[in-house]
């Protein structure tokens, strides 16, 4: 290539201080990046997104996100959520006659009598 041909194809770009303040930071962002990442690291994110993949997968063939997903998406919940109301000892005594409340105490009873089984394997 003659000097020439190079000249024409060069684009001239004016940045901006901030601009170049951005474009330094993304550089060492990707410079970082390269450095810290070596074999054992990705070898070590890699088994914990795999345990991660692997949880996904439990929790999505049981009906536990859909019970979720439908509390959550509960009108009630997010009127709490505005305005949490206080509850005392004898609130939640009280609230245990409700159906709703035994259910979902029944649920979080079974996933602690679970997660306790699995700590013990």
């Amino acid at each position: 290539m003659t000097e020439e041909m190079k000249e024409k194809e060069t684009i001239p770009v004016e940045l901006d201080p901030s601009e170049l303040d951005a474009l330094v930071e993304v550089l060492n962002t990707v410079k970082f990046l390269r450095d810290f990442l070596n074999d054992q690291m990705v070898h070590d994110i890699s088994e914990i997104v795999s345990v991660v993949f692997k949880l996904i997968n439990t929790v999505a063939s049981t009906d536990l996100i859909d019970v979720l997903e439908r509390g959550l998406q509960d009108p009630n919940l997010d009127k709490a959520l505005l305005n949490p109301p206080k509850v005392s000892t004898w609130g939640l005594i009280k609230a245990m006659k409700d159906e709703d409340v035994q259910k979902g105490v029944g649920i979080m009873i079974e996933l602690l009598k679970a997660i306790g089984r699995a700590s013990t394997d």
